[in-house]
């Protein structure tokens, strides 16, 4: 018999720590951002740590919350991390 394994792959934000950048400025605890979000605590984290990325209308709701701008909420999120330089380069 022949098992197979499927793997969930995951998106992950490019920049999950601006999440909790802005939730510390904004000076709230990840339980109070999730009681004001009407999410659990837990989702939060998720969030922050990059293993969930929220959905558009909660980039909505997490902007207006933690008193920042949607785009570049949303931008940090799901914006690609910029092109490291090849270190093989040569001068031209």
């Amino acid at each position: 018999m022949v098992e197979f394994t499927l793997r969930r792959t995951r998106s992950r934000a490019k920049y999950p720590n601006r999440i909790r950048e802005y939730r510390l400025r904004a000076g709230l605890s990840q339980k109070r951002l999730g009681e004001l979000l009407g999410k659990g605590r837990c989702i939060i984290s998720l969030w922050e740590r990059g293993r969930r990325l929220p959905s558009l209308p909660n980039v909505f709701r997490l902007a207006k919350t933690l008193g920042t701008l949607s785009e570049a909420l949303y931008a940090a999120l799901y914006s690609p991390k910029p092109e490291e330089k090849p270190t093989n380069a040569k001068k031209v």
